[in-house]
């Protein structure tokens, strides 16, 4: 039988909303209700101003788009931490950091390492006793790698060049399931991050049904200043293949750096 986890040292999400909106907790108790009961934003910015305490139609329509997200974040959370609970892996450290969790994007970071998943490449590598092998390379970065790897050769690992490859595999899944690094990548990426778009090839530009993206065929802009009716714009300008993307995350030894620091290698000693 599941056992159900109580997130109950997190804010309610009406006590978070008001927070958000800087606005009453009871106004906003008062929206959801109404929004609850079916009520749609304009109905309610028109004829329940006295309800709501004034609040305008800017303020219901974000309202009523992060009152879903919330309840979707907690419904979300609540899953993960029975999930961990059940494997018998949650700890105290581990439950804290979900309750902090501020965003589903963070919760799923968190959850990656636990989450149920066929068997991956890292884990047949694992299982041929390559982790070793990763280990030593990320501790001492002057090793010579092909020699190194030749110590670790049997039945499953015929050679040099499949050691290697198996503690690759090992060392990219320890990376991707490093909530704090996926984290930080992801943060660094949208604040410096860049959005290039073209026409999605000179045929294509010139096709009456591409011409209404035209103005994304010379066009770039930081991520983190792209309103979202933008964005929206240009994917659906990809998916009917009259537009091209192209995503800048800046330099990549930023990246390189973050990613060495995260696995505890010395780039310095190389």
């Amino acid at each position: 039988m599941t056992q159900s986890v109580t997130v109950g040292t997190i804010k309610s999400v009406t006590a978070r909303l008001a927070e958000e909106l800087a606005v009453g907790e009871g106004q906003v108790a008062a929206t959801v209700a109404l929004l609850d009961e079916g009520a749609t934003v304009p109905f309610i910015a028109r004829y329940r101003k006295e309800v709501t305490g004034g609040l305008d139609d800017g303020q219901l329509r974000t309202l009523e788009e992060r009152l879903g997200y919330l309840r979707e974040l907690d419904q979300r959370r609540e899953a993960v931490l029975a999930s961990i609970q059940e494997q018998g892996k949650l700890t105290d450290e581990l439950r804290a950091a979900l309750m902090a969790a501020e965003t589903k994007a963070r919760v799923e970071d968190i959850y990656l390492p636990y989450k149920p998943k066929r068997r991956t490449k890292a884990q047949i590598a694992k299982e041929a006793g390559l982790e070793p092998l990763a280990d030593r390379l990320l501790a001492d970065p002057t090793l010579v790698p092909d020699e190194v790897a030749g110590e670790f050769l049997n039945d499953d690992v015929a050679d040099a060049a499949a050691a290697l490859e198996g503690a690759r595999h090992i060392i990219i899944e320890r990376a991707s399931e490093d909530a704090e690094l996926v984290g930080a990548v992801r943060e660094k990426f949208w604040a410096d991050g860049s959005l290039r778009t073209g026409p999605w090839s000179d045929e294509a530009a010139k096709s009456p049904a591409a011409q209404k993206f035209r103005d994304y065929f010379e066009f770039s802009e930081p991520l983190e200043n792209m309103p979202s009716h933008r964005v929206l714009a240009v994917l659906r300008g990809e998916k009917e293949q009259a537009l091209s993307l192209t995503f800048d995350g800046g330099e990549d030894e930023l990246y390189q750096a973050m990613i060495a620091q995260a696995l505890g290698i010395d780039m310095a000693a190389k």
